[in-house]
């Protein structure tokens, strides 16, 4: 059942089996395997069913570093979370990235691929793909060729594409049906507390922007917060541990990471009538697909460089993401007459709400259209040829390697329900800057050694120009070691008995993968670790 937090009694108590905090893609994942397992669960979202001014400016936070979407607009607090406005990429991570790879210090995850194999399958249908194979071979037969460069550094790779943009809306019903499930929305967790003399969570403390209190009693607790905001309640829990909980080596926090997105050089293609079909996004039968350019495992390990994929995009590609750079008070309302429309009249709300939509992400690219278009005039001036000149923009998406400098902490403001705000320090060093580099010169090599043409690098000053996915990943990184770590292998806080973390912030690397899919199939690990503790 649906209950809303504001309508409870001051001071009202819940008690439960298991309390998930956060009604995200990884909280709900979890909930929705365990609905019919017996247990009494209680999921706690400090949002509602649609997404409000007043919810997301609980987000605020101050930003330092490399610069980053405002913490504000890039992630979401509402039923359905940022699983609500994603863009449906998935891809699981790569066997090489739970590897420990020596020039990565911090690399290395206390579990392999093998382990999260099994959970492919239910991680697919939970995202309504129709296979949990991404083999590039598999999908051969079905797909238009791509560039010709498998056997050297690099290969192509596939990525599915979710039908499920809108979380909330799939789950809605179905935990409203539910007689073990109490979803209790705009209840926002401000504290967890330990159970006096033990290392158990026993109270979490929670409020309402109304003001109204509420606390909830579980066996055991999930918190499923995100990257950013699993650090910053565990800092910010500080009744009974002065360092927060889990934090007692300083690790809450640290390795902040995000995928390196960036505009970095083009492709002047050889043969101006070749099609790049692969690299496009387009349905095939039941799929939705699109390609990318990835280097092998085997020329990471032998070049020390790190995973990225590479997509072929138009020229003038106008990379990032709309709404992220706008104060909510200019995206919520369209977003929220968009939702309403889309439910009360499929047709029409898909015409009105997209051009509600369009507008905002029309003035939003207009200005950073002006970085594409500069590039692609630039690098057709370089290529040095006459006559018309096939160019296609190369846009990566890279891997940013742990870095404990690289961090979120606590800032000096508190937001409206008295909780310190997120500080963000994001690290963009120069060894992630120079493996892109690298791996466009060689992408040259590979291209020219091939008859498809030859890359132009890019400008001086690229690297400026980088930006987030957002992709928020670390923070509560699993570790075998609590000295190099939050979490253990099965996700559980390392001096919290009763404990869990759910999500990306338990990476301990990121790979070049988008984490959804990789974040949900470590959220039905989580699950089924806490069923068989709590049965």
């Amino acid at each position: 059942m649906l209950i809303d937090a504001r309508s409870l009694p001051d001071g009202a108590q819940l008690q439960c089996d298991l309390a998930v905090i956060g009604a995200g893609p990884a909280g709900l994942g979890i909930v929705d395997r365990l609905r019919a397992s017996g247990l009494r669960i209680c999921l706690l979202e400090g949002g509602g069913l649609e997404q409000t001014v007043r919810a997301q400016r609980l987000y605020r936070g101050e930003i330092t570093g490399h610069p980053h979407y405002p913490l504000h607009t890039s992630r979401f607090r509402v039923f359905g979370g940022s699983g609500n406005r994603w863009g449906g990429w998935c891809h699981p991570l790569e066997p090489i990235d739970f590897e420990h790879r020596p020039q990565l210090p911090w690399s290395g995850w206390p579990v392999s691929a093998a382990d999260l194999d099994r959970y492919n399958k239910d991680t697919a249908e939970l995202l309504g793909l129709t296979t949990d194979d991404f083999g590039s071979a598999s999908w051969r037969d079905r797909l238009p060729p791509g560039l010709p460069i498998e056997g050297g550094d690099f290969e192509n790779a596939i990525f599915q594409i979710s039908p499920r943009r809108d979380f909330g809306g799939a789950y809605r019903d179905r935990l409203r049906d539910s007689a073990d499930v109490t979803v209790v929305l705009h209840a926002n967790v401000t504290e967890l507390r330990l159970d006096p003399g033990t290392d158990r969570v026993g109270t979490l403390r929670a409020r309402t922007l109304r003001g109204n209190e509420l606390s909830v009693r579980g066996r055991a607790v999930v918190l499923a917060a995100g990257a950013i905001e699993n650090a910053r309640l565990l800092l910010a829990s500080r009744h009974d541990r002065a360092a927060g909980l889990g934090n007692e080596r300083d690790q809450v926090g640290r390795n902040f990471m995000e995928h390196l997105h960036v505009l970095a050089g083009h492709l002047v293609v050889a043969n101006p009538t070749t099609t790049h079909d692969l690299y496009r996004e387009a349905s095939y039968g039941a799929a939705r697909v699109r390609g990318v350019i990835t280097p092998t495992a085997e020329a990471q390990r032998r070049e020390g460089l790190l995973g990225a994929s590479i997509a072929i995009e138009p020229p003038t590609f106008p990379y990032g993401q709309p709404f992220l750079t706008a104060p909510p008070q200019l995206t919520v309302w369209p977003e929220r007459a968009y939702r309403r429309l889309r439910r009360s009249n499929r047709g029409a709300g898909a015409v009105v709400g997209e051009g509600m939509k369009g507008l905002a992400r029309d003035a939003w690219y207009s200005t950073r259209a002006t970085v594409p278009r500069r590039a692609a005039r630039s690098a057709r001036a370089r290529a040095a040829t006459t006559g018309p000149v096939a160019l296609r923009a190369l846009y990566f998406r890279s891997e940013q390697p742990p870095n404990p400098s690289s961090r979120v902490t606590l800032g000096d403001r508190v937001d409206a329900l008295g909780v310190p705000e997120a500080l963000l320090d994001w690290r963009v060093e120069s060894a992630e800057r120079t493996s892109i580099e690298a791996w466009l010169a060689r992408l040259d090599s590979a291209v020219r050694r091939g008859g498809i043409g030859r890359v132009i690098m890019p400008e001086p000053g690229w690297q400026e120009f980088i930006t987030g996915g957002p992709h928020h990943m670390g923070t509560t990184r699993m570790s075998a070691d609590p000295a190099a770590g939050v979490v253990d292998r099965n996700c559980r806080v390392h001096s919290v008995g009763n404990l869990y973390v759910a999500g990306s912030s338990v990476f301990a690397t990121g790979g070049y993968a988008n984490p959804t899919f990789t974040l949900l199939a470590l959220a039905l690990r989580v699950a089924d670790e806490v069923r068989a503790v709590l049965t």
